[in-house]
């Protein structure tokens, strides 16, 4: 009889461990929809806008004759598409966050039964997802254009996963600390310069300044634009797995102090 009870009692934390996660992933789902829902009416400015810059940065390049070989190419392709693809799910969710604060509407999602790690989460999966045809149809130009060679493999969708979520952290910062939309899009325009030249996304890392060789270690884009390069030449999910670990490492830091570190009530 004993025995029996303590069985059901070491079932019920298990049970409750269950039942906890597949409600937090069912409010996770219900927020993705209701978000993709909502980005429905401009899906065409992240499906047909999206690739205008990186294709407008690549024939810059090649017509002032920085593009020289199908290396070269290749590095300075898939370093567009990652600063897309880092940059566009940061952006999104700095603009939602502060037209939110501007509209009062974080006042009302505090009260609502989800958490901010479901909402960012929901929110920055919609974006990615949108970013991604933009960012495959630059590789592909790139490739039929530059002729250089690549390798499409499902070990590409951590990799550009891990990408996404890893400056999302910091879109929260600007969206919750931003004064209104306007000054959220100052912010990010800011942070896109910062990061296409303090790290080696279009020029190789040997030939940047000693200094920025040394700051571009203290950014996401470099480690996602290292593996982006290696998986599309041919590397394996295993050969990139530190600069994925590295991606979760920012992705989680930033998470984390976005979630736990603001709120979304400050004033």
């Amino acid at each position: 009889m004993h025995s029996t009870q303590s069985l059901e009692l070491a079932h019920v934390p298990e049970m409750t461990l269950r039942a906890s996660a597949e409600r937090w992933i069912s409010v996770y789902l219900n927020l993705f929809f209701l978000r993709w829902a909502n980005i429905r009416n401009e899906w065409y400015f992240h499906v047909i806008l999206g690739p205008v810059f990186p294709l407008a940065m690549l024939g810059f390049l090649k017509m002032t004759g920085a593009i020289r070989n199908p290396e070269t190419a290749l590095y300075i392709t898939a370093g567009n598409a990652i600063l897309a693809l880092v940059l566009g799910p940061m952006q999104s969710i700095a603009n939602d966050l502060a037209w939110g604060r501007q509209r009062n509407d974080l006042e009302y999602l505090a009260t609502l039964p989800f958490s901010k790690l479901q909402m960012i989460l929901a929110f920055v999966s919609v974006s990615t997802i949108f970013t991604l045809p933009a960012m495959l149809f630059t590789i592909y130009v790139g490739k039929l254009w530059l002729g250089f060679s690549v390798h499409l493999t499902w070990g590409l969708l951590p990799i550009m996963v891990l990408a996404g979520l890893s400056m999302c952290g910091l879109g929260v910062f600007i969206g919750v600390y931003a004064r209104n939309g306007h000054h959220a899009n100052i912010m990010n325009t800011l942070a896109m310069g910062m990061v296409t030249f303090l790290s080696p996304i279009l020029i190789p890392y040997d030939n940047l300044p000693r200094l920025l060789q040394w700051t571009s270690k203290l950014l996401p884009t470099s480690y996602a634009a290292d593996a982006f390069r290696a998986s599309l030449s041919g590397a394996t999910l295993l050969q990139v797995l530190p600069q994925c670990l590295i991606l979760a490492g920012f992705s989680v830091a930033l998470l984390y102090l976005a979630t736990n570190r603001l709120d979304w009530r400050v004033e």
